[in-house]
């Protein structure tokens, strides 16, 4: 199953890995404190996510360094991360060529 394709309320294996990562549970603190605990699509306050809008800046990947590139992340609701997947001209598609930061 992928990632989009699992059954909704359950998580995902790579939440599941995610939620043992010292490292990405700060990320995650971070922009959600920044979003003010909200989804910033929905203003929802429930199943939050942290999204990567981009894994690449300046042709490097910043999986790993995502601390210094909170801008290329944000907080979404299940659903509206799994929209923002599913369209790729969504300003927050990884894949969209005409993506934007938070900022």
């Amino acid at each position: 199953m992928s990632r989009l394709n699992h059954k909704k309320g359950r998580p995902t294996n790579y939440r599941k890995s995610l939620k043992s990562n010292p490292y990405w549970e700060e990320v995650k603190s971070k922009v959600r404190l920044r979003d003010n605990f909200k989804c910033i699509e929905c203003n929802s306050i429930i199943r939050l996510e942290t999204h990567h809008i981009t894994y690449y800046v300046n042709g490097k990947s910043i999986v790993g360094a995502e601390l210094d590139h909170l801008c290329w992340l944000v907080t979404l609701c299940e659903y509206c991360h799994e929209r923002v997947h599913k369209n790729s001209n969504h300003r927050f598609n990884p894949s969209n060529k005409n993506k934007v930061n938070i900022k």
